[in-house]
């Protein structure tokens, strides 16, 4: 297509027919989506009874694979088998006693997987930590009207200042490094994050951990806290920074917390079955 449309605009006559229909479009583009800036578009997308108006940079490849990592190829739709029927029961039980389901999503980008959670659990609480000043802007207008909690931060295991690092420079791959380029971020510890949504209100229940490499600070200090979730998914990053060991201590939590596994796409599940119910399973 862009090829094509070079080969059109490189006449003279092709120029002039084109740029009057470029304008119009432009023009249709402003009526039907207000506000939203000419180099941005609006992707719509739906899950089970629940559809969304997503605002993403239009020529932007990393935010166009965030939406269809989560609505095409549905990353984050599992576990599946006993333990999908168990994370729905748990799900299922605390809402039932009247509080709120607390999802916490670790790296929430542009809102893509924000959105699909809220549809795939609609009665759920979402924290959703982003530590990009350009994608928090879109994380904000995107999250607009849904019960979700923005913060605009790095999570780790204590509260403190980082660099936001983008080394591949690409929207998908911010990292919070200690020194070194970048701008100065917050880092929100999750004691502190937690402490934010009292358990008188909110149950944990599923944690979401896509945070380029910084999972191996907050597995290493806050592992008491990370195992109240039922569910943690968590994509390891030791493919992107090899030679860190970034998910030893991803791994070395899950192991001895007695959690079972299971994967789906780039992404792992950490997954709190009790042993009491595996009578039951068979």
């Amino acid at each position: 297509m862009g090829e094509s449309l070079n080969k059109f605009t490189a006449s003279p006559i092709g120029r002039s027919l084109y740029w009057p229909f470029q304008k119009l479009l432009r023009l249709g583009r402003r009526l039907r989506y207000p506000g939203v800036p000419i180099d941005h578009m609006v992707a719509r997308v739906s899950y089970r009874d629940r559809a969304f108006s997503m605002e993403c940079r239009r020529w932007n490849a990393d935010d166009r694979n965030a939406i269809k990592q989560c609505f095409e190829l549905a990353q984050y739709d599992m576990p599946s088998g006993q333990h999908g029927l168990y994370i729905d029961r748990v799900y299922r039980e605390i809402v039932a006693s009247g509080k709120k389901p607390l999802i916490v999503d670790c790296g929430a980008n542009i809102g893509a997987s924000v959105l699909w959670f809220s549809a795939r659990y609609p009665e759920a609480h979402i924290v959703a930590v982003e530590p990009a000043p350009n994608n928090f802007e879109l994380l904000r207008k995107n999250c607009a009207g849904l019960d979700v909690d923005l913060r605009e931060a790095g999570i780790g295991a204590v509260d403190g200042t980082a660099r936001l690092s983008d080394p591949f420079h690409g929207c998908m791959s911010y990292q919070t490094v200690e020194g070194g380029e970048g701008i100065d971020v917050e880092i929100l510890s999750f004691e502190r994050l937690m402490a934010s949504k009292p358990q008188s209100a909110y149950s944990p229940f599923l944690l979401k951990v896509d945070i380029e490499g910084a999972e191996k600070s907050l597995f290493t200090a806050s592992a008491p806290l990370l195992d109240q979730f039922p569910l943690i998914l968590a994509e390891p990053h030791d493919w992107l920074l090899p030679g860190q060991h970034t998910s030893v201590e991803m791994f070395r939590f899950h192991a001895a917390a007695g959690r079972e596994f299971a994967m789906n796409h780039e992404n792992i599940a950490s997954i709190a079955y009790p042993s009491s119910l595996l009578d039951s399973a068979e």
